[in-house]
């Protein structure tokens, strides 16, 4: 309970758990346990040390002669730690795992039997668990399931020795054993087993008793990082699915909520780290092969320790440069264009969050130099493409044509190549757990909307959270429309989720109730009239008045500044700081440069002292919004002038929108 409140998602868990986390087992669970070759235990040995096991046979090992009551008719393998922890009514933990329609179930018990030939558990709870990041494979029980209680040998270790790094280093999942009890008789304590799963490699060796892996978003109950929180002991099974061998850990646990290393690697919420205290190997000792079937889809939205080194790589090298292939091109509305790039050469798809924009090099062939600008990437995280979508700005009276939107419009087909920065950017969405989301956008604002709506889909459809969901979007008219299919596709059968729709000048032919919902601006009454009372995040993207006015409107209302994000007004805004009087003698070094300037008063920013004494960095918003002129400090300090959307790395400063305080070296 503690870590759902942390997270926000308490209250939504508790209203729906109770409904399905049960003190028998269900018909169909007790089917489903009978078609297993493979069960999940984690126990406890004489130390109070949690160890996660798994018990193997033919299907039909484990029977169910009553909902309460659950039989496991097979002999353990040996040497695991399981067959001295099963003692008349210690507490244990299971789970089910049908790999090849990535279902699973999870139970707790007490031990009421056991002899060599298996174990009885008396059901203290039984509920159903999410899919997520399970790889689909098929499997062939080996003719050795007979003999796996006959004496073998055994490593007993206390470091990872060259095997045991092998095993853990090619890992694509692993299971977890947890334990913590204030209170025998309460069925909510006692001890647990879980999945975790990622791509091969996901959890990285640290030293020869150090393990990290980060942890991704799951079903909200939080059982392990709860049990972890209270006890920090735990119990690790790596499986070989090639070779069968058996790696057991027994560990100590901390949970990592604030590193580099979680904005770096894609997808994690937290890092956990293990220390391990006692491993057992036992080599070929799962009488099982599997095979392959597919991956997870849901791998896509996850990065790699190999990403995670080359984004560190890449900004002390401040090279971030790519090459993409168009593949597609698709007219999203009369303006709006979306453009599908895949990298050039085939290599992997950059990962990104949903909401991020993707830093754009253009030549035009109206200009002689390279020019930059940023467009949103308005797909969720797939691991196939990126698709950029860009408004043609045809430009008015006020102001002239988009020199770069309309030299993609014009010249930019399958087949042609765009050079790019990585994805970046902070409107991202929060880790707010089950907290009702409202997405807010006007006009092409709409773009990050739809990356942010494919994702909560994607959670929704693979983890069945029933988190809230309203997109609320305002556009001219059904031609400027954009993304009307791929709204209707997402949530055509996503009983939370709510759309509407506000033109503000309607053609003739838009039908009021069916093409649109309602007419004028997106304004604060109408989102009084849409949402119940709760506690939302809401997320804005449109015209600089749009947001500032929503924005405005929204905090009139009490509602809390972490809970509104938008590209002007994101809830890491920096405290405005006025900027120091400076000496006539303060003294800036361009270290790459090799080249000293005196500050110069006349020059507002960094970047504007820089691009006078002929030093280029690369820029773009020239607002602290895109992070592109982020500069690592060698030595001194910034001060800011103006407030960045986001603040950079560590060790970083934005050019566009601060000033040196006092002398300073740039790495420039």
């Amino acid at each position: 309970m503690e870590i759902q409140t942390k997270l926000g998602t308490h209250e939504t868990v508790m209203s729906y758990a109770p409904n399905f986390i049960r003190d028998h087992m269900p018909e169909q669970h007790r089917a489903f346990y009978a078609g297993l070759p493979m069960f999940l235990v984690g126990s406890i040995d004489h130390r109070n040390r949690p160890w996660a096991s798994a018990v193997f046979g033919q299907p039909g090992f484990l029977r169910s002669p009553d909902p309460a009551v659950l039989q496991v008719r097979s002999p353990l393998v040996f040497g695991d730690p399981l067959k001295k922890n099963l003692k008349q009514g210690s507490p244990l933990g299971f789970l089910g795992l049908e790999f090849h329609t990535r279902r699973r179930n999870r139970l707790t018990g007490k031990v009421t039997a056991s002899d060599d030939g298996g174990f009885q558990i008396a059901v203290d709870q039984a509920f159903g668990n999410c899919p997520q990041y399970i790889q689909a494979r098929n499997f062939e029980v080996l003719p050795e399931v007979a003999q796996m209680g006959a004496p073998r040998e055994v490593k007993h270790l206390n470091k990872l020795d060259q095997r045991a790094r092998q095993i853990i280093s090619r890992a694509e999942c692993f299971f977890i054993a947890t334990h913590y009890s204030q209170d025998a008789d309460n069925p909510t304590h006692g001890t647990d087993i879980s999945h975790r799963g990622g791509k091969a490699g996901f959890v990285k060796i640290e030293d020869e008793r150090t393990l990290i892996f980060p942890d991704f978003a799951g079903n909200n109950h939080f059982n392990t990082l709860g049990n972890i929180r209270k006890n920090p002991l735990v119990g690790l099974l790596f499986t070989d699915f090639d070779s069968g061998d058996l790696l057991y850990l027994t560990c100590s646990a901390d949970i990592v909520w604030d590193c580099s290393d979680i904005l770096d690697f894609e997808g994690a919420q937290r890092m956990l780290r293990f220390v391990v205290d006692e491993a057992v190997l036992i080599e070929a000792g799962m009488p099982i092969r599997w095979s392959f079937v597919e991956a997870s889809p849901n791998l896509a939205g996850l990065g790699s320790w190999e990403e995670v080194a080359a984004k560190k790589k890449a900004r002390e090298s401040r090279s971030t440069d790519c090459e993409y292939k168009v593949t597609r091109v698709v007219d999203e509305s009369v303006l709006i264009r979306s453009f599908y790039l895949e990298p050039l050469g085939g290599g992997p798809v950059p990962c990104h969050q949903a909401g991020q924009f993707l830093p754009v090099k253009v030549q035009p062939h109206s200009a002689n130099k390279e020019v930059q600008r940023t467009y949103t990437i308005s797909n969720a995280p797939n691991g196939a493409y990126l698709r950029l979508t860009v408004k043609r700005e045809a430009g008015g009276p006020d102001h002239p044509p988009g020199l770069v939107s309309n030299e993609l419009h014009a010249h930019l087909r399958p087949g042609s190549v765009l050079r790019a920065r990585r994805p970046s950017g902070k409107f991202t969405l929060a880790d707010a757990g089950m907290r009702p989301v409202v997405l807010l956008s006007a006009g092409v604002g709409i773009t990050p909307m739809i990356s942010m709506l494919e994702q909560l889909a994607k959670e929704e459809g693979t983890c069945g959270r029933q988190r809230k969901v309203w997109f609320i979007h305002g556009a001219r008219n059904s031609q400027l429309h954009a993304f009307r299919d791929t709204v209707h596709t997402l949530t055509k059968d996503w009983q939370c989720a709510t759309v509407h729709y506000r033109y503000s000048q309607p053609l003739t032919t838009d039908r009021d109730g069916q093409d649109y919902h309602s007419t004028g601006h997106i304004d604060l009454d109408l989102i009084k009239s849409l949402l119940p009372f709760d506690d939302h995040e809401f997320y804005i993207c449109g015209p600089e008045s749009f947001m500032q006015e929503l924005y405005s409107g929204l905090k009139a209302l009490n509602i809390a500044e972490q809970r509104i994000h938008s590209e002007s007004f994101g809830k890491t805004r920096a405290k405005r700081a006025a900027p120091k009087a400076l000496q006539a003698a303060t003294k800036v070094r361009f270290a790459a440069s090799d080249l000293e300037v005196p500050w110069d008063p006349s020059q507002k920013t960094l970047l504007e002292l820089a691009e006078s004494a002929g030093v280029e960095p690369d820029s773009i918003c020239r607002s602290g919004a895109c992070q592109t002129c982020a500069t690592r400090v060698v030595s001194g300090q910034v001060v800011y002038t103006t407030p960045p959307v986001s603040p950079p790395d560590e060790g970083y400063a934005l050019i566009c929108c601060s000033q040196p305080d006092g002398d300073i070296v740039l790495d420039l």
